[in-house]
């Protein structure tokens, strides 16, 4: 008995021993060898082949390094190896050591660049073999910072893309360009693609919309979540765009959302508290009530402008009976109790900075959980957002909903499902007819001594407000905001499935299906006491009987606004990889997709609105001709198919040689019928040479990477706005009294050989990286004609049509590019990065015409964004009226420029000058597009905290700014800033700026300014542009892990952000911001702190 107690004993305590030996618990530490810190995240793991050799039951064994760089893993027993990875290093084998515990691992980055594949939303490239022009950027809190929307990202951080803010208001868009503008008429903004379907519904307003605070359009990804965001590829060339076929011509930006990855689940929280302050009048340099009182009182008294009746030192005279009076005698002649109210009018001065605007606060909250096994993985977010305006009542919110998921069937099927859902909100008020109501252009016009209520607290009207001489209509800026309102909410949906059939490592079969629906819905009231609806009420008066009548109901005014955009794309496509004899690589792709668009507008309108009881009442148009301006519902459809078939294929040879090339065929109903023109081939070709891997680099050991590359290609654009079919409008046309006929205006010929423009495209770079990437150089040129653009030609009259819009124009852009980033020092607690990039750009129209008649010159040899102003040659010390240089060089004045007559002596002057002698007239000053941007990114990191520091650079570009004030009818209603005292007087003969204009002193002069547009044409509004923005300013610090381990995270980061800090340049003077000076109704690009929080757990 004791013998079998002693045998089992001895069975158990070797079991025991032995399953003490089936593992082996390794320790240590991976580091960085650029700088020699820890790196958080690394996989430490055994590989599946190893554990089945070993006859382990696990399929998988791995781990992930802590944030300070440590690991621990049980390794079983048979295995003598396990490996680390990290992104942007190369991949280390760790061979076991008996009796060896703890290992301390150095990861070298990869000799081909730190991102070692590119996703180009139809493939997943590795970065080895890429022999296009493209762009990745990393999304994080260290790279673009608190950032609302995902295109503000951008700015500064990719040489050859151009960011520009159309408006700081809550949910503006911004205007992007790739290597600058491709098309004269069709659609200039990239193609944005989401997870590798293509988006919808890019609609980012135009300068000339934006004084319209109604105006909410916003681009594809206006609802995106930053911190859904993993990466973002930019591509530029041809050999990256090409199969993109048709949409592609203006650059593509590709996104590639967060996944969920195997391991435990992994809990991320962020929040956002953001500041911001007050904006500041200052720079607009307005006159204040004393020197705006001056500038009246020096008007009338010279009767400037004597049609205008508008002004507080007017309505004085006027009220006392002493406005002839003060023009004969000046102000001695007036009465005690008129300079009293006048002196008054100096004393008020209203502050329109504090009153209009506020200190605004901005908040957000993103919660993920991500996390899977070898079989499923899976990734959900949701995310929070709300900002209110500088403006009360003005702000817009959004919500987030993100689901993804991928499943692994068998060995050799997986699937995949992806959801996005968001929701904003945006809420503004109405504008009205002259733009008043919106507060950015009204603090530039608002009088500086109007104040906005009276004694009592009753509103103030100001009846000056109106372009014309009209003063029935009262406007107060706060009455509008009480009885207006501008509420627009849009619901989007996208979902992606995919599939993936990889029968082994060569073959591969995928499948993508998409869905996108935006819906909008916007509802614009302004109720009866509202400024905007006692206006449409006066414009709906007409005579009856020699009675005066309305139309339009009394009561207020609601308006709604439905619009649809939705698209469904399907595409399939096989790919094939080998390598042979360790030497060759090919790689062939082929693919069809299908895809369809679907765009439905709803309008209507309804008067005698009554909020309480939300009813309308009806119209009554005296005849049709009243309808048109006033329509009550419209309504639209539109809706395109396109099919397409593509291939890519690349060979490589000895890692050294790469050629590729791509090939797309596109169908569309937005083509003419014309069969030669409905498939034509869009298509790259591009190669590789990696001088780095050559034999006789070897002994070059400091350099890590040398290659050149080159590519050729067709690009393609649509244009939506031009059709193949004859278009005409629909209406009713009076001809008789009472009598009405309908009819259609033909808009646009038929065009059957319409087809999409054309880019090629030629690039030529190289990427240069030494001394263990511590130096990496990426420079590229690149060449880019467009043909076939679409444009207006001149048609013969027996056509039947004077012009339409044809394939014909053509235009080039050429540029440079350089991407530099450095490691500047490295030590264990410190460490400073630089990356810097700059790009020009130089843009001409090749060919394009203009009507015979246009009286500018055509942009033909000249940029795109071309500016054309009069030459002007000063200002004539004696007269003080502008001078200018004809086109013999010569200083000659307006009348003798343009041939000025009187012919009949009553002040109207005319000119035998022609359109095309006029166009001579005018000067190339320079581009609304800056041919030269870039920017600078440093990151200093010592111990845990971490500072980024981003600037913007801009340079070269001009604008055209509204003239300070209007030489020949001044309006005594409205404010200037403090040109209009440096404009030429007796006392100041050596100004720069004319003085006022009599017409009595200079009929001709007088009247073609006032015929023409020339007083804004003059070079003196054009404004050179050279600054340097601060983009954003971030100090960040990571909490210690001793500290975060007790709380149960694995890192918490807290940072503080500045955004738009300062801006260093000239030229903007009465402007708030050098982006909005085209524009004086937009809101500038606001300042901003930022408080964060990141926790994971």
């Amino acid at each position: 008995m004791k013998k079998r107690v002693l045998i089992v004993l001895l069975c158990f305590v070797g079991a025991l021993s032995s399953a003490f030996a089936a593992e082996k618990k390794v320790q240590g530490v991976v580091i960085s060898s650029e700088d020699n810190l820890p790196l958080i995240g690394a996989s430490v793991y055994v590989t599946a082949e190893d554990l089945k050799k070993a006859g382990s039951a696990q399929t998988t064994m791995g781990v992930i390094t802590d944030v300070d760089g440590q690991f621990s893993i049980a390794i079983p027993a048979g295995i003598t190896r396990f490996f680390c990875s990290y992104v942007g290093y190369d991949v280390l084998e760790v061979k076991l050591v008996p009796g060896k515990e703890h290992y301390e691992i150095t990861l070298h980055a990869s000799s081909q660049m730190l991102d070692a594949v590119v996703v180009t939303g139809y493939q997943t490239v590795e970065r080895r073999k890429l022999t296009a022009a493209v762009s990745k950027l990393d999304i994080s809190d260290e790279t673009i910072g608190a950032v609302k929307s995902i295109d503000q990202a951008l700015a500064g951080q990719i040489a050859g893309l151009s960011v520009s803010p159309t408006s700081g208001a809550p949910g503006a868009p911004a205007k992007i360009r790739i290597r600058g503008t491709a098309s004269l008429n069709g659609t200039q903004d990239p193609l944005w693609v989401l997870d590798g379907i293509p988006l919808e519904g890019t609609d980012v307003p135009e300068p000339d919309e934006l004084n319209d605070i109604t105006n909410m359009k916003q681009s594809s990804i206006a609802g995106l979540n930053p911190a859904d965001i993993e990466n973002i590829t930019i591509l530029k060339d041809a050999a990256a765009t090409a199969i993109y076929g048709a949409r592609a011509a203006n650059g593509v930006i590709v996104i590639t959302t967060k996944k969920g990855k195997v391991g435990k689940p992994v809990i991320n929280f962020s929040s956002r508290f953001t500041y911001t302050p007050t904006l500041s009048l200052d720079r607009l340099n307005l006159l204040n009530s004393a020197e705006k009182v001056g500038l009246e009182m020096d008007m009338i008294r010279n009767n400037y402008s004597p049609d205008n009746h508008k002004g507080g030192v007017y309505n004085i005279l006027s009220n006392y009976n002493e406005l002839s009076a003060f023009q004969n005698g000046g102000w001695d002649a007036l009465s005690s109790d008129t300079q009293a109210a006048i002196n008054r009018l100096k004393s008020v001065n209203t502050n329109w900075g504090d009153i209009l605007f506020r200190d605004a606060f901005s908040q957000e909250y993103n919660l993920s959980l991500s996390g899977g096994t070898e079989r499923v993985t899976y990734y959900t977010s949701f995310g929070y957002y709300k900002e209110d305006g500088n403006v009360d009542g003005v702000g817009m919110d959004r919500f987030n909903l993100v689901g993804k998921t991928s499943y692994k069937m068998n060995s050799i099927l997986k699937v995949g499902a992806s959801m996005f859902a968001n929701r904003r909100k945006n809420t503004n008020y109405l504008t009205d007819a002259y733009g008043m109501s919106n507060p950015v252009f009204y603090s530039r016009k608002a009088n500086p001594y109007f104040e906005l209520y009276d004694k009592n607290g009753n509103y103030n009207y100001d009846y000056d407000i109106q372009n014309n001489t009209d003063k029935d209509l009262g406007f107060n800026i706060f009455e509008e905001r009480q009885n207006t309102s501008n509420e627009s909410v849009v619901n989007s949906f996208s979902s992606i499935f995919d599939a993936e059939l990889r029968f082994n490592d060569k073959w591969k079969l995928t499948s993508q299906f998409g869905y996108q629906l935006e819906k909008t819905s916007r509802e614009e009231i302004a109720d009866w006491e509202s400024y905007a609806m006692r206006y449409y009420y006066k414009l709906s008066e007409y005579s009856q009987g020699g009675e005066t009548k309305h139309f339009l109901p009394e009561g207020g005014m609601q308006k709604s606004y439905e619009n649809s955009n939705s698209q469904i794309t399907w595409k399939a496509m096989g790919e094939y990889r080998d390598s042979f004899n360790d030497i060759h690589e090919l790689e062939v792709m082929a693919g069809t997709e299908l895809r369809k668009t679907w765009y439905e507008t709803l309008f209507s309108a309804g008067y005698g609105f009554d909020r309480k009881t939300l009813t309308t009442k009806p119209v009554i148009f005296p005849n049709e001709s009243y309808a048109t301006s006033f329509p009550l519902h419209q309504t639209t459809y539109k809706e395109n198919a396109y099919v397409s078939f593509y291939s890519t294929a690349s060979y490589s040879l000895l890692n050294r040689y790469t050629v590729g090339g791509s090939i797309r065929f596109d169908g569309s109903d937005l083509f003419g019928v014309d069969k030669k023109y409905r498939y034509l081939p869009l298509y790259s070709v591009s190669a590789l040479w990696r001088l780095s891997q050559e034999p006789f680099m070897q002994q070059a050991k400091w350099v890590d990477n040398l290659v050149f590359r080159a590519s050729y290609g067709l690009q393609g654009n649509i244009d939506k706005n031009t059709s193949p079919f004859l278009l005409g409008t629909y209406r009713s046309e009076s001809i008789l009294p009472g009598v009405s006929e309908d009819v259609i205006i033909i808009n646009s010929a038929p065009n059957k050989k319409l087809r999409w423009e054309k880019t090629q495209s030629v690039n030529a770079g190289f990427d240069f990286s030494v001394l263990n990437q511590a130096i990496n150089l990426s420079v590229d040129y690149y060449y880019r004609k467009g043909t076939d653009l679409i444009a207006l030609r001149m048609l013969p009259l027996e056509t039947g049509f004077t012009s339409m819009n044809v394939n014909w124009a053509s235009m080039e852009n050429k540029g440079v590019e350089i991407s530099l980033s450095t490691r500047n020092i490295t030590t264990k607690n410190f460490s400073w990065y630089t990356n810097f990039n700059f790009a020009y750009n130089g843009n001409k129209v090749l060919q394009e015409n203009i009507p015979e008649q246009q009286t500018t010159p055509g942009r033909e040899g000249y940029p795109v964004g071309a500016i054309f102003a009069l030459k002007t040659a000063g200002v004539n010390k004696e007269t003080g009226n502008m001078m200018f240089y004809n086109p013999e060089g010569e200083k000659v004045t307006l009348k003798e420029l343009y041939r000025l007559k009187d012919e009949w002596g009553i002040g109207i002057a005319s000119s035998d000058v022609t359109a095309a002698e006029e166009r001579t007239f005018y000067s190339y000053i320079g581009s609304s597009d800056a041919p030269y941007t870039g920017g600078l990114i440093n990151t200093f990191s010592y111990k845990n905290w971490e500072l980024n520091v981003n600037f913007s650079l801009t340079f070269g570009g001009y604008v055209r700014t509204q003239p300070s004030y209007d030489i020949i009818n001044p309006d005594y209603g409205k404010n200037y800033n403090a040109d209009v005292l440096n404009r030429w007087t007796p006392e100041n003969p050596n100004a720069e700026l004319p003085a006022f204009m009599l017409s009595a002193s200079n009929p001709e002069e007088y009247s073609w300014y006032d015929s023409k547009t020339i007083w804004r044409d003059l070079d003196i509004w054009v404004k050179k542009l050279n600054y340097v923005r601060l983009q954003n300013l971030r100090l960040g610090y990571r909490i210690p892990e001793l500290l975060t381990k007790r709380l149960g995270m694995n890192s918490a980061t807290v940072s503080i952000e500045g955004r738009n800090l300062f801006v260093f340049g000239s030229g903007y003077n009465n402007y708030m911001d050098p982006e909005s000076m085209y524009n004086p109704y937009a809101t500038p690009v606001p300042k901003s702190v930022t408080f964060s929080l990141n926790l994971n757990f």
